[in-house]
């Protein structure tokens, strides 16, 4: 029986912003660079894209730029990316420093 990994709150949202202030992508080529970048661990659905990328739409974070659905992230979402990564960091640490003292 294959265990669902939890991720961190927050990890999608940054992981969006970040491709987003790299070249402009629909929800689809977002859900599939996720799934090819982390070898298929990872592989979030339409119903988690979708809705994220409407709020951060109406939030100001990002904006699309053609007939095709494709966003890019505004100074506001490049701001909030900065945020994100710090929170990530911070969780990334606590992450390593609890795993250096667990004993396989």
């Amino acid at each position: 029986m294959k265990r669902t990994v939890h991720l961190p709150k927050g990890l999608l949202e940054f992981y969006i912003l970040s491709l987003l202030s790299t070249y402009p992508a629909k929800g689809i080529e977002l859900i599939e660079t996720i799934r090819k970048k982390t070898n298929g661990m990872w592989s979030p659905s339409p119903g988690s894209i979708y809705p994220l990328l409407k709020k951060l739409e109406e939030e100001g974070f990002i904006y699309s730029v053609s007939n095709d659905n494709r966003y890019v992230v505004t100074e506001k979402g490049k701001q909030k990316l900065e945020e994100l990564k710090n929170e990530m960091v911070q969780i990334n640490d606590i992450i390593n420093s609890v795993l250096k003292e667990v004993k396989i």
